[in-house]
């Protein structure tokens, strides 16, 4: 019994996998807002360079910095300014997670509701 126990929590532990692989960097270019219902933010969110970013539909730019060991993105400056943004891996694509409960913790009102942004691939 014991050795039947002790081969199915190990055949577990290498099929089930505890957490996807931790975004690196940050790739520049369009993340496309997917939200399931409606919210006051309009836009998809565009990454100029390593440390500036755009609404899609403004011309403002702000500022930001990624947290690879946090998987946060902090923005510093502009629309977004103090907004709770996470990042994670969709298969292949990186997402950033504009999560609504952790906004309205923070006093953010702009987010209604969970918003998806995936990365546009050209």
């Amino acid at each position: 019994m014991k050795f039947f126990l002790l081969l199915f929590f190990t055949a577990a532990s290498f099929i089930v996998q505890a957490q996807a692989s931790p975004v690196g960097q940050l790739p520049a270019g369009t993340y496309q807002i997917q939200n399931p219902g409606s919210s006051a933010f309009k836009g998809d969110i565009v990454l100029v360079d390593g440390s500036h970013y755009k609404l899609s539909n403004e011309t403002t730019t702000g500022e930001y910095k990624f947290s690879a060991t946090a998987q946060r993105i902090l923005f510093l400056s502009g629309t977004l300014k103090g907004a709770f943004a996470r990042t994670v891996t969709s298969g292949s694509d990186t997402v950033i997670v504009l999560p609504r409960k952790e906004n309205e913790d923070v006093g953010f009102k702009l987010i209604r509701a969970d918003l998806q942004a995936f990365y546009k691939k050209n």
